[in-house]
């Protein structure tokens, strides 16, 4: 406490030193709780490689939700991370869906083009021309869907993050989010980091050899075809379903495959629920490849494979719309497709064209069946979970129908001559007894509904 004589003082001599002493403390308080309430904006970029280079397997090992198994594989995370962002220098940085970070980094500086496996890269630009599929006619089935509304994710001009950076990237850059050393550790194993998960399966009955990834821990409602093409469409119905924890995953997806045992190669590509990858609970773009069988490959932009070319689409991106159940059906067209050059093109289309946002090298797939075409393509859902997994694709089962269950919509291959087919599909259930597949083969068109609320 102040004595008297320093309380007197104070009260005769200076009482304007009150006033400005209580202002600037209620100021400086106020400006400490701001502090302590204001997300932080992130790090810069110089100092996120900084972080990196210093990092401690001990800090991050011990960080809530931090699974990697010890120092080695931290190491290995750390070293990757180093790697990926050699000779990055992003010219704009912004805060995207569920706060991530998202670089705009130079086209000829991403790491799909410094492959250390194929060499380097050129960057090619030439993305063929999108095939369409009309329907004809209409569907006599009353399960038939209806009224469809476009999400979207592009990024565009004059929009701003919360911290007032515009969320778009110059022409000539490609927009990253940015991966970090907290994400990579909530995987076990760098190996982890990079995989899907799961073995082949082959298909029952008379179907000729199809493979879709899957152990005892995936979970499938899907619809497949054997026939050789070079890719494939369809309109995804987009929902957010409930994962049984954080890592875990539901999505829905197109799956564009070829060879078979060791030998099963893919290109893949649709929404993905998976917090512990995307950062939240809503569904994400998500594209994942493998060259022999998951033994390799990755997710999005995690390894040098995907070489991007579009500005305005990031890999990783949520949507401004979601369905809900009895209420508005969002989706939107994904269509992948191989170029004459033997690139595996992918195309987003939102509310305007299709938007050819990227491609896969067609050196990544060596002398296998990829690099010449594909010889069988699906289309639904995937889920894990040991032992039981929760919703996948709305969480409804496909007797449920329009405005509940899922489903993919004007579903249709591109054949060796470029040429749009409908499909002639065969469900896959795997288990039998969990998730269910609902396939019309119209000949208007092809859609089928697919999901369910669990498996156990």
């Amino acid at each position: 406490m102040p004595t008297l004589k320093t309380r007197r003082f104070l009260h005769n001599v200076c009482p304007s030193l009150i006033v400005t002493i209580l202002i600037a403390s209620v100021l400086l308080g106020s400006s400490a709780c701001r502090r302590s309430s204001t997300p932080d904006k992130g790090k810069s970029f110089d100092d996120f490689i900084r972080e990196v280079n210093s990092a401690r397997f001990q800090d991050y090992s011990a960080q809530q939700g931090a699974r990697v198994a010890n120092a080695d594989e931290f190491e290995k995370m750390r070293k990757h991370l180093l790697f990926l962002y050699e000779g990055v220098k992003p010219e704009h940085t912004f805060a995207g869906t569920n706060g991530q970070l998202v670089d705009c980094v130079p086209r000829e500086q991403q790491p799909g083009l410094r492959n250390p496996k194929t060499g380097r890269l050129d960057l090619q630009t030439d993305a063929p021309k999108f095939v369409l599929k009309e329907e004809t006619g209409t569907s006599a089935d009353v399960r038939n869907p209806k009224e469809r509304q476009v999400a979207d994710l592009t990024l565009k001009q004059g929009t701003r993050d919360r911290f007032g950076n515009e969320m778009f990237c110059p022409v000539g850059t490609i927009p990253l989010r940015r991966i970090t050393l907290a994400e990579m550790t909530r995987f076990r194993t760098l190996s982890d980091f990079f995989s899907k998960g799961g073995h082949p399966f082959t298909g029952h009955g008379d179907q000729r050899g199809f493979h879709v990834p899957g152990d005892s821990s995936h979970y499938y409602s899907a619809a497949f075809q054997n026939v050789n093409n070079i890719g494939g469409d369809s309109w995804m119905n987009l929902w957010s379903p409930t994962v049984k924890s954080n890592g875990e995953m539901s999505l829905s997806q197109i799956w564009v495959g070829g060879g078979s045992g060791d030998g099963t190669q893919t290109v893949e590509v649709g929404w993905q629920v998976y917090p512990d990858k995307w950062g939240g609970n809503n569904a994400a773009l998500f594209i994942f490849y493998t060259p022999n069988n998951y033994t390799d490959g990755c997710y999005n932009v995690e390894c040098s494979g995907f070489v991007q070319t579009a500005n305005n689409v990031y890999l990783g991106s949520g949507f401004d719309h979601y369905s809900t159940r009895d209420g508005g059906q969002w989706g939107f067209n994904i269509q992948v497709q191989r170029s004459n050059a033997g690139d595996w093109w992918l195309y987003y289309r939102g509310p305007g064209d299709y938007i050819p946002f990227g491609y896969y090298p067609g050196r990544l797939y060596g002398s296998g069946q990829l690099s010449r075409n594909a010889d069988s393509i699906g289309w639904g859902g995937e889920d894990t979970g040991n032992p039981s997994a929760l919703q996948e694709g709305s969480g409804a089962l496909p007797t449920e129908g329009w405005r509940r269950a899922a489903y993919h919509d004007v579903v249709f291959y591109i054949d060796t001559n470029r040429v749009s087919q409908w499909t002639n599909l065969f469900k896959v259930e795997q288990p039998n007894d969990c998730y269910k597949t609902d396939i019309s083969n119209a000949g208007a068109k092809t859609f089928f509904y697919f999901g369910g609320p669990t498996c156990r």
